[in-house]
């Protein structure tokens, strides 16, 4: 398998990950609401 071709499977596999309606974008969108994740992105901050 080429590097082109191992690109396009990514970028294919994000953009369906990254659909509005996806679980996994939703997910991603909630994480904030988590106290633990709140307070590690504060402290990377």
């Amino acid at each position: 398998m080429g590097e082109e071709e191992k690109l396009e499977i990514i970028q294919a596999e994000f953009e369906r990950l990254n659909a509005p309606n996806h679980p996994v974008r939703l997910a991603i969108e909630t994480l904030d609401s988590v106290e633990e994740v709140r307070i590690i992105k504060e402290a990377l901050s």
